[in-house]
């Protein structure tokens, strides 16, 4: 290994060479029946499988994971800033972060690819029992580890995987509550170190990794870069879900792979036996959404029990203090004359 670091090899930069590169692998690209290119929309990034080519990934803002791309006028966009929507600053996303949406449902939208498996290149003390690919699904925002669905795809196959979205939304008025209470952090109320987003995904990340660091003082090459300090190796902060937040079910349907589907040029040069097609879209045009809000407090059971109290009995809060002032009055007045009568009782004796 030392005769490595001394041609500046690493383990990162290892596995990066031999992995399949993503302008193999993936041989032609659609988004909403437009064809697109490949190297645009898919880049070579780090999950818990180690190396992978990701379409949307926007997780990390470690620049060096990710190249800046300009956006495209012909692509709708994810508006999803850094800042909650009670956050007036309205950052905008940095050109690695450009997460691509599409308002269109059914098997004629969404993403459609295909692959080229290249079985000739596993080994043959490969432990996967198959040849072709593993597809992940999960948020974009999140470091792909630890809430993922997956799929496999191998030789011959076209799968088409309908995405269901499933919507976490908080109210404004939730941040008024304590978190060990409510159980979740809004995304700028927490940091991180490979994000300016909380993330709950990413911070067991950063948990695990601050826990490798402190039984072997070393990193396995699949978690992001940049990660050095050995400071407060608790898992801290506690790494509640997040408050406003997006999940995904799939279901799937595989059909053998036809090259009839497919441009002439896309398969000319091609072993067919080699590839696979895939498509993910979304298979209905709405969602689930769940919504946490803050139902009472303090100043909504003043405001609604004060209400009540006024219309049953005719009074008000000034009532209730006027009130409140008349008893204690009397009090006051019936104590002292009775200390007063006591006082010249004592005198006469």
């Amino acid at each position: 290994m030392s005769i490595l670091k001394h041609h500046y090899f690493t383990v990162d930069t290892i596995m990066e060479e031999v992995h399949q590169k993503c302008s193999n692998l993936v041989m032609y690209c659609t988004f909403n029946r437009k064809r697109r290119n490949c190297a645009d929309i898919f880049f070579l990034v780090k999950t818990c499988f180690g190396y992978c080519c990701a379409f949307n990934y926007a997780a990390l803002k470690d620049a060096s994971e990710l190249p800046f791309v300009d956006p495209d006028p012909d692509l709708e966009y994810y508006d999803d800033t850094m800042n909650d929507e009670d956050n007036s600053d309205g950052d905008e996303l940095p050109p690695y972060a450009k997460i691509i949406a599409t308002s269109e449902s059914g098997s004629a939208s969404g993403l459609s690819v295909v692959f080229n498996v290249e079985p000739n290149d596993y080994p043959t003390w490969s432990p996967i029992p198959y040849y072709g690919a593993k597809i992940i699904i999960n948020d974009p925002n999140d470091y792909p580890e630890t809430s993922n669905v997956y799929s496999y795809i191998t030789l011959g196959e076209s799968v088409d995987i309908k995405v269901e979205p499933r919507v976490f939304q908080s109210q404004s008025d939730v941040r008024r509550v304590d978190a060990s209470k409510r159980e979740c952090w809004f995304h700028d109320e927490v940091y991180l170190g490979h994000t300016d987003r909380y993330s709950y995904e990413t911070c067991w990340t950063e948990c695990k990794m601050k826990a490798y660091l402190q039984g072997c003082g070393c990193m396995p090459y699949k978690y992001p870069r940049g990660f050095v300090s050995t400071r407060d190796m608790l898992c801290t902060p506690i790494c509640y879900v997040e408050c406003r937040d997006k999940g995904y079910k799939m279901t799937r349907d595989v059909t053998p792979f036809l090259s009839s589907l497919y441009p002439d040029d896309v398969i000319k040069g091609a072993n067919e036996s080699e590839l696979a097609a895939l498509q993910v879209y979304f298979g209905k045009s709405n969602c689930n959404c769940y919504k946490l809000s803050l139902v009472i407090d303090l100043s909504y059971f003043v405001a609604t029990y004060g209400g009540v109290f006024s219309l049953s009995f005719g009074g008000s809060i000034i009532t209730f203090v006027e009130l409140t002032y008349l008893i204690a009055s009397f009090v006051v007045t019936v104590t002292l004359r009775a200390l007063s009568k006591i006082v010249h009782t004592n005198s006469n004796f």
